[in-house]
């Protein structure tokens, strides 16, 4: 059973937009992917729901449309996001609907959200002095019509003593991270690199959403590579080097 829905208005939005064009509504709590879609200039509301958590059968349809992906097929991200996006729909008809997950592999594995600083350590200890791989999906709603993709970008960390590791742990940043560590908090002190979309491995690469929204009727949005200059500004971050992140 789905546990009771949080709903919440964007702060910096309201949840309907003017003009007669359709609502929009983020399947998600999460505060980063929260963020990054308000800096887009998305008015917006949330609905977070536990609809990822239920292994609940794929429609046949959804199956064929998931992008392939060398990962067990109940960690795909785009599933989960789907899971997401629909059990937020029920509670929005009408409502164009985002959905966002994002995982990260390492050999093959899927490295979840740690269960505790000791798993979070584990898992940081696992990523050092390595590359692993971070998937972020997207599903976009809209009445009869869907939208799916999956992002990857390539994240190589820097190598970490048991001492750097068990400070970053300290922090309590790593806990509620898939991976078990944060990009745009303390964690971006860990990483070397990042191939690929800076803000996928965030949670909410700001290309596709843009081009995903659009498809759907939203209108009304900023430019990725701008908005992503500024939000990395509001953070105090430049862009990773050698090679620059992309949005």
């Amino acid at each position: 059973m789905l546990e009771a829905p949080i709903i919440e208005s964007s702060q910096a939005h309201p949840a309907v937009r003017p003009g007669g064009s359709p609502t929009l509504v983020l399947a998600s709590a999460s505060p980063r992917r929260r963020e990054l879609l308000a800096a887009l200039g998305a008015s917006f509301a949330s609905i977070a729901t536990d609809a990822e958590d239920h292994d609940t059968p794929t429609p046949p349809a959804v199956a064929a449309a998931l992008p392939t992906l060398p990962i067990p097929h109940s960690n795909h991200p785009t599933l989960l996001a789907w899971r997401k996006a629909v059990a937020a729909a029920t509670l929005a008809p009408g409502a164009v609907v985002l959905g966002g997950d994002t995982v990260v592999v390492i050999d093959g594995a899927v490295l979840n959200k740690p269960s505790d600083a000791a798993h979070a350590r584990a898992m940081l200890a696992t990523l050092s002095g390595r590359t692993h791989t971070v998937y972020t999906g997207l599903v976009v709603l809209h009445r009869e019509r869907q939208w799916l993709e999956v992002v990857a970008a390539e994240v190589e960390f820097a190598p970490l003593s048991a001492d750097q590791i068990a400070a970053y742990v300290a922090t309590g940043e790593p806990l509620d991270k898939a991976g078990a560590y944060g990009l745009q908090g303390e964690g971006r002190a860990l990483v070397r690199s990042v191939r690929g979309s800076y803000t996928a491995v965030v949670g909410l690469p700001l290309t596709e959403t843009r081009r995903m929204l659009m498809a759907a009727g939203i209108v009304g949005l900023g430019d990725p590579a701008a908005t992503y200059q500024r939000w990395l500004q509001s953070h105090g971050k430049e862009p990773l080097p050698c090679p620059p992140t992309a949005p």
